[in-house]
């Protein structure tokens, strides 16, 4: 499985990287501001009216456009470059922002109010899946963990920070202030844009064939449903998502009917329940060298299991410690399953894929909050808390068949691959290349036989792979810019030949005969500099190509390299 790695990076590795950084930096701007302004506009719609239905109306006005055009938004992100679709987003949110701090400064009717308010939410909308798939190009395949990881433990600081914000905001302010800060943050987050050196290759075939957008989304929803494992984990992702549903209507009862806190013990909960997810953070690395199913089957019972613990709990401080465990176990699941759809679905599909996620994402927090209500109400607080988590448990159980599968087909196929990495390992071209490169390189391997006579390579062709010879013999010839052939070299078992045109970017600059019937590894070229992102180059590698290069084309050779 895609989704199970043998090598996970660090925190600081994914941070030396500037453009996640840029990322990070405009998330947490953005999210600081938008629950500041959740919370004010909360509470200034109930001080107006008084009425928990208005309330509800916003609610619902933020949620809904979300949940209904979150898998358009997810085609967008896959026709247009993603960076585009993310500074657009922002910018037109700032502008809807605008519009809603001086209905809110003017007193303007709440239906006004609304309708604005669900302007903001389709303008928002298609960030968050571009900013998922941009992940994938922003930061190499070793720190996709962390850097995922990291960002779910700024999701779990910013509920603590934004609210206090918000709340800071009220006594020292204004409600429009709120609002009118938000709109800058959204105006910051698309100056930080601006500086992103990331550009996503959007899906061709979506952009320029008239198939319509409704095509492209079915485009996206075919392909979760034929690959099991990633519509499995986008299914885990949904669970641990309506778990976290229940918790807001769930921990406004159990603060005031099994802790007797009230409103000050929703807070210290939500806190609880966010520095989980801070503490596990720190830890999901390792859980991704593992097997993906049991982990992630884990991270579910972790995250529900404490709800049924409440229900016989009275100290606010066992609750606490039973919050951190639930809160943990949700940044378990999701720092992994999302990490794995990344890795398992193609680049081209990912927008559309998280489109999908998220839409199903705000349905599964709406119903959730609404069944948690409605079991409460029924049949009391401490049956549904033993209902939720025994029940959330035994589905993440029950429905590990085909991650497991997953698992073992992956460790499978690392067996078979093992040959080709302890061969390509003793190759000075990979000298300092990490074993997640290595295994990325060996999958990439297509095995190639010639006959004795064959080229292999022609000088002048485009240069599209990378080669390595395993047995047999080749012969190297070149024109050069003489324009007189001769023969350069002949080449034996474990040489390369054909890094010099993918490294410089040039055609082919030398014809590779077969001696004799000849065993080849052949690497693309797209793949070969993907794998190498993660590693740098040989300094042995780029001199002896420099060599060669020279021999024939003194001119290219004199030229400065390019790896792009």
């Amino acid at each position: 499985m895609a989704g199970t790695t043998s090598t996970s990076g660090r925190y600081r590795d994914a941070l030396a990287i500037p453009d996640y950084r840029r990322l990070v930096t405009a998330f947490l701007v953005d999210a600081v501001g938008s629950w500041a302004y959740s919370t004010v506009l909360t509470v200034y719609v109930f001080d107006r009216t008084g009425s928990t239905g208005w309330v509800t109306a916003f609610l619902c006005a933020a949620w809904v456009p979300k949940f209904l055009i979150a898998p358009y938004a997810g085609v967008l992100a896959d026709r247009y470059e993603r960076t585009l679709v993310m500074r657009v987003s922002a910018l037109s949110a700032m502008v809807a922002m605008i519009v809603l701090a001086v209905l809110v400064q003017q007193g303007a009717p709440l239906v006004a109010l609304l309708v604005t308010t669900v302007v903001v939410s389709l303008c928002v909308t298609p960030y968050r899946p571009a900013a998922a798939a941009l992940l994938v190009d922003v930061v190499d395949e070793r720190n996709l963990t962390p850097a995922n990881s990291l960002f779910l433990s700024l999701e779990s600081v910013v509920i603590i920070i934004g609210p206090a914000f918000g709340g800071l905001l009220l006594v020292l302010a204004d409600p429009y202030v709120a609002v009118a800060i938000n709109a800058v943050s959204f105006l910051v987050c698309a100056l930080i844009l601006t500086r992103l050196g990331t550009r996503s290759r959007p899906d061709r075939g979506a952009a320029e064939v008239p198939t319509g957008i409704r095509d492209d989304l079915m485009a996206g929803f075919r392909a979760l449903g034929g690959q099991p494992i990633a519509l499995t984990l986008l299914l885990y992702c949904l669970l641990c998502t309506g778990i976290c549903g229940t918790t807001t209507v769930l921990f406004v009862a159990v603060s005031n009917e099994r802790l007797g806190t009230g409103s000050i013990g929703l807070s210290y909960l939500l806190a609880a329940f966010a520095a989980g997810g801070v503490i596990a953070a720190a830890f999901t690395n390792r859980l991704s060298a593992g097997r993906l199913g049991p982990a992630v089957a884990l991270g579910i019972v972790l995250e529900s299991l404490p709800l049924a613990g409440l229900a016989v709990v009275t100290q606010p401080v066992v609750a606490g410690v039973l919050l951190i465990v639930s809160g943990g176990g949700m940044v378990i699941v999701d720092v992994l399953a999302i990490t794995a759809l990344q890795r398992e679905m193609p680049r081209e599909l990912l927008g559309r894929v998280f489109g999908v996620l998220d839409s199903g994402c705000y349905a599964v927090t709406i119903g959730g909050s609404l069944l948690a209500s409605l079991m409460v109400s029924t049949v009391g607080l401490r049956t549904t808390l033993v209902s939720f988590g025994v029940v959330f448990s035994v589905l993440a159980v029950a429905g590990i068949g085909p991650l497991l599968t997953g698992d073992r087909r992956a460790a499978a196929d690392l067996a078979a691959l093992q040959p080709l990495i302890s061969r390509l390992a003793t190759m000075d071209l990979f000298t300092g290349a990490g074993r997640l490169v290595l295994e990325q390189l060996a999958r990439a391997v297509e095995s190639v036989t010639v006959e004795a006579g064959s080229v292999v390579v022609a000088e002048g062709d485009p240069a599209d792979a990378l080669y390595v010879l395993i047995s047999g013999q080749v012969d190297v010839s070149s024109r050069g810019e003489s324009g007189q052939e001769r023969t350069l070299r002949t080449m034996g078992p474990n040489s390369l030949f054909g890094e010099i045109g993918i490294l410089r970017g040039i055609p082919r600059t030398a014809t590779v005969r077969a001696v004799e019937p000849t065993v080849l590894w052949r690497i693309s070229g797209e793949s070969f500099m993907q794998a190498q992102e993660a590693a740098p180059f040989s300094s042995s590698l780029l001199g002896q190509a420099s060599d060669r290069l020279a021999r024939t084309h003194p001119t290219l050779a004199a030229a400065p390299a390019t790896t792009d």
